[in-house]
């Protein structure tokens, strides 16, 4: 999932981001709130997953976006 995920926000943030990474709005200067609602609605297309609306503002990194996909918990 975390190699799904960083070919998501490869594409939409304009530069390679390895599964490994650390990637998250506060370090992504392209990942502003509009970009944020592209990155989820694109992870919930390709995933087939939906997010709550009181969960989103909360998937603001690689790590939290993967770990709710693999856990399909609630943070």
């Amino acid at each position: 999932m975390r190699e799904k995920v960083a070919e998501i926000l490869s594409t939409l943030l304009g530069r390679e981001i390895a599964p490994g990474e650390e990637c998250s709005m506060e370090s992504e200067r392209a990942w502003d709130s509009m970009k944020h609602i592209e990155i989820i609605l694109t992870v919930e297309e390709e995933t087939g997953v939906s997010f709550e609306a009181e969960e989103i503002p909360k998937l603001t990194s690689m790590a939290r976006i993967v770990a709710r996909l693999e856990d399909g918990g609630r943070e």
